[in-house]
Formats: C-alpha cells, structure tokens, sequence
C-alpha cells in the first residue's frame, strides 16, 4: 500500500499540479479527501456508467456530513478505507456537483433545461452546516456545508457550445464557479472531422475549435474538462489537451480527463506539459474483473504523488 501524503491547502500555486476525483458516493468523498485530492466533482449514486449525472440532495447531504465528521478529526487511523495514518493539515476540499438530468448526448429539450435550471438552484440553495453549540467554533463549523460550484455543459443540435443556455446557467450558478464538462469532447471531434485544411500555419488547432473555447470562456466558465476528443483516454487526446491549454492562456484552466490513472498520469504530463489540472475518478477494476463505484485509496496517493514529482 502506498504511504499517504499530508494534505495541505495549497491549491493554486503556479507550478503545483491539481487532482480531481470524481465521486458517486459518501465512501468516495472521504477517501478523495483523506487521500489528499484537491477538489470532488459529485455526480448521483451509480451514474458513473453514463458519465455521472445530478447528485440527489440526499447523496450531497450524504456526502457533506461524511467530510464533516473527518474534519472534526485531525488524525484518521484505520477508517473508513484507511489504513496508513494521514495528517489532515488541509481543513476543507471543494465540491462541484454535476448537472447533467441524463446520460447520453449534451443536447437537451426545453423541458430538460428547466430541469438542469431547478436542479443547480436547488444544489446551491442547499446547506448543511454542522453546529456543534461551542461558542468559539464558528471557524470550524461552516468548513464544509454546501457545494462550491457546478460542472455542465450544453451544445446545440451542430455540436457546438449553446452560447445562451450555457450563459444562462452560469449566471445562475454565480458567484459559485462553474466547468464545461467533457461535452466539449464532442465540439473536438466535430471539427477534427471536418476541414482540417482550415488550420492556418500559426494555429494550434482549427479555427472552429478555437471558436467554441473562446465561447466557453466568453460564457463564464471558470474551466473546461476534455479527454482531447470523444472516444479517446486524455492520454490518446494529450496533443489537442496541450494546445487547449496554450490556447487558453491562463484565461480559463484546462483540465484533463478521460481514462486518467497513475500509470499513465506521468507520460499524459510530458505530453502537455503546461497543464496542471487533472480529473480521475480513481476507480479500479478488483481481481475478479468487478468495477464497484468507490474511489482507490492507493491509486489517488499515487496519483498526487506523481503530480507531484518533477517533470522529466
């Protein structure tokens, strides 16, 4: 079993890399948080066949009072999938619930975006903050409560980015931050597709490509997770995920996922070399081929520290 790291809040320095884990469960959260994972994308209980869909308000109360208990506790030993001692130096972690009313496509009818409308609005009204009746633990009590911002993502029926209901819904969501979740895989694909002629000497990528980034930044996204391209790991999408990133230029964080696992983690990095924000859900099949969907301790700390290792 690896040795667990400490885990520290320092999520945003230059040159330091970012883990997000994807999660379905309570169980999940915590091993993502005792394991030193930066941020949760929380998606509902047994969606993780379809991508992940809208969390339940039951599994995000699940969830918040999971990571409430933890937190009470500055040392966990042998709990809750834990069995190396981690100092929990880092005193809270982020959660961005998906929207998302269905698996499949990212093209959605009238009626299913006013679902995606009253399910954010419903996410981001909702808290559970734990009071424990001391006097002197206002700092403590509000360290997890309610989610912290929102992953979707909406295209048109030309699988291009839907420049008003994607505007729409980030308004909503303000003042919590808001990513462009993989459906931009599709945009890729669409233009990869098409002229690839149209790529001027001086570009990274096609035109259009470039065109929908610029329209997920104008939207207000705070971020875009892509494997490079649908169909394909982020390692197989590495190129498209590097040039996003230069394309981006510090205007909205690229953040790579798609089949991300520790053994491969590495060579993804060496292929994109300026992108620092890496998304897994950490799930490993067992012996006997059964995918459950519960995060790998081992595979998270090994994910952070191969983030975490010098580029070479």
């Amino acid at each position: 079993m690896a040795p667990a790291p400490n885990c520290e809040n320092k999520h945003h320095e230059s040159q330091q890399a970012f883990l997000e884990i994807a999660i379905f469960n309570a169980s999940s959260a915590q091993i993502a948080y005792t394991s030193c994972a930066d941020r949760l994308e929380l998606c509902a209980e047994g969606s993780s066949v379809n991508g992940g869909t809208t969390p339940s308000l039951s599994t995000l109360e699940s969830v918040i009072t999971s990571l409430q208990k933890i937190a009470q506790r500055t040392t966990i030993s042998g709990e809750d999938h834990i069995t190396n001692p981690v100092k929990i130096k880092k005193r809270s972690i982020p959660i961005f619930a998906m929207i998302r009313p269905r698996g499949g496509d990212f093209v959605y009818s009238d009626e299913e975006f006013k679902v995606m409308k009253e399910q954010l609005l419903s996410l981001k009204s909702a808290t559970y903050h734990q009071t424990t009746g001391k006097k002197n633990d206002s700092q403590e009590q509000n360290l997890f409560g309610k989610v912290d911002g929102f992953v979707f993502g909406i295209l048109t029926n030309h699988k291009l980015v839907d420049r008003e209901r994607n505007e729409e819904l980030v308004k909503l969501a303000a003042p919590l931050p808001c990513t462009f979740h993989r459906a931009f895989d599709e945009v890729i694909t669409s233009f990869e597709r098409s002229d690839i002629s149209a790529i001027r000497q001086d570009e990274l990528l096609p035109r259009g490509i470039i065109d929908e980034c610029e329209a997920v930044i104008n939207a207000g996204f705070a971020s875009i997770l892509t494997s490079g391209g649908s169909g394909r790991s982020a390692v197989d999408g590495a190129r498209h995920i590097a040039a996003l990133t230069e394309v981006a230029k510090d205007r909205i964080e690229i953040i790579a996922g798609g089949g991300v696992r520790s053994t491969n983690v590495g060579e993804l990095r060496r292929q994109s070399t300026h992108t620092r924000f890496f998304h897994s859900s950490a799930i490993l099949a067992k012996s006997d081929g059964q995918v459950m969907d519960v995060a790998d301790a081992d595979e998270i700390v090994k994910l952070k520290k191969e983030l975490m290792a010098p580029l070479g």
